[in-house]
């Protein structure tokens, strides 16, 4: 079958996509895709199949082609549809934005800068931790890996950061420090 699709013969082509076609379709909806959007990228990587007849001498080959850019294709529009959800997400965040009060935007803004500047105060290592916890929004594993230290010293260096703290803010920056990160903070009960 395999050299009769080589030689370009459209029955070999047939038989390929009968044999294929619905192991591939149940591959992806397994991968979380619908059931219209799997039809479609499996019709598509047929096309790039018969388009590559002259790559493939054996069976194993044609499948092993056929489930790896099926999948590849599969992970590239979940990500994209990933990054369009975050895209979303951010505009409803800055339609939520615009519409506040501009003395809300103000305090918050102001509130944030100087909890920026609060943590820039703090000792060095103590500093770096807690501008990757809390400013860029790493995990404690993540900024440990980062900083090549041990995930300890992060929760250590996280709890004398949040300690420091309470001592520069002041009671209403506190307050607001607490809000905003209070998932970040408690995360460090291990």
């Amino acid at each position: 079958m395999v050299l009769d699709f080589q030689a370009g013969k459209p029955e070999a082509y047939q038989d390929l996509f009968h044999l294929f076609y619905q192991p591939l379709c149940l591959f992806l909806t397994k991968m979380g895709l619908d059931s219209f959007v799997a039809e479609e990228i499996v019709h598509d990587t047929f096309l790039k199949l018969w388009n590559k007849s002259d790559d493939f001498f054996e069976l194993n080959s044609v499948r092993s082609f056929l489930y790896v850019s099926c999948k590849n294709a599969a992970l590239n529009l979940l990500d994209k549809e990933k990054r369009l959800r975050i895209k979303e997400e951010g505009y409803k965040y800055s339609q939520e934005w615009v519409d506040l009060p501009v003395t809300q935007q103000i305090i918050y803004t102001e509130t944030i800068q100087e909890l920026h500047a609060a943590i820039d105060r703090l000792p060095d290592q103590c500093q770096k931790v807690m501008h990757l916890l809390f400013v860029e929004g790493y995990t404690p594993q993540e900024v440990a890996d980062q900083l090549e230290v041990s995930t300890s010293t992060v929760y250590n260096q996280k709890m004398r950061g949040v300690q420091l703290l309470r001592n520069i803010l002041d009671k209403d920056q506190l307050f607001v420090f607490m809000l905003l990160f209070a998932d970040v903070i408690h995360s460090s009960v291990k």
